[in-house]
């Protein structure tokens, strides 16, 4: 990619002309060894920056609460209002069963607000992220751009210089070389770091419906239960307006889960790409 081609695929500007010049003018012989150093280091600790923050267990942290919340859900089964028939409803009621099916719903409830306040503050996170990581991209594309000058300017230094042989190459060939590969591995992070945002936006998208749908659960269940304001004398939840809440938000959840499972492999193959390009360095 040394050769131009990333900028003529338009994502780079062509290195300054007085820039390429000052490095070129202010080029010592001794020191050929640690040229563009600066530079260098720049461009690898945007890839560490951009890796540590790809590096998140936020994923597996979402789909271990809403399994579990799938599971809370899943165990309230408004059929429990009904009494049994026969002889072993003699000494069941409709009463006591609702008392102990508010029961579960309070405990219920409690978890699966528990959960919706973190899915709240994961869709937040997102947004920060988004920040962060852009951010790096506009450094890292910032550090192609300077490793870019000091290889324009070493590739000058270079021109004409034909060692013969059986003398050494000119010190400033390996260290050419370490900076085209330092240089490519800058470029290869910058689609990484776009597909990293990507996939936090397809994380954010796929909480966003259970965080909903988990308050509308609570106070659509709340409200049958005859919980919400004053208590009614008699209540008979309608079973049906219970179970059309409920799964819906289990559907939800379990599109979530799916999603999840693909992101956190894109997320994984962000995670090695861009370990690979810094180990390489």
């Amino acid at each position: 990619m040394a050769d131009g081609s990333y900028r003529r695929q338009g994502n780079a500007p062509a290195p300054d002309a007085a820039r390429v010049d000052a490095i070129h003018d202010g080029w010592q012989d001794d020191q050929a060894d640690t040229f563009a150093e600066p530079a260098r280091a720049a461009a690898v600790e945007k890839i560490e920056r951009a890796l540590a923050a790809a590096r998140t267990g936020d994923l597996t942290e979402a789909h271990a609460q809403l399994t579990h919340a799938r599971s809370v859900l899943e165990g309230l089964r408004p059929e429990a209002l009904e009494p049994r028939r026969g002889l072993a409803g003699l000494f069941d009621s409709r009463k006591r069963r609702l008392k102990a099916f508010r029961a579960a719903y309070a405990r219920a409830a409690a978890t699966v607000d528990e959960v919706g306040r973190e899915l709240t503050g994961w869709i937040e996170g997102v947004g920060r992220r988004s920040g962060a990581l852009e951010t790096v991209w506009t450094e890292a594309r910032d550090a192609v751009i300077d490793l870019d000058a000091h290889l324009a300017a070493a590739a000058r230094r270079l021109t004409g210089h034909t060692p013969a042989e059986d003398s050494e190459p000119h010190p400033l060939e390996a260290r050419k070389a370490a900076l085209d590969a330092c240089r490519d591995a800058a470029v290869s992070a910058l689609p990484l770091i776009r597909n990293a945002q990507n996939a936090d936006v397809r994380f954010a998208d796929l909480l966003r419906p259970c965080a909903e749908g988990a308050a509308a659960w609570r106070d659509e269940w709340k409200d049958a239960l005859g919980l919400s304001g004053r208590k009614p004398k008699k209540i008979r939840p309608d079973r049906e307006r219970l179970l059309a809440v409920r799964d819906d938000l289990l559907a939800r959840i379990d599109r979530a889960l799916t999603g999840i499972a693909g992101a956190r492999d894109r997320r994984a193959s962000v995670e090695t790409r861009l370990a690979e390009a810094r180990n390489g360095l």
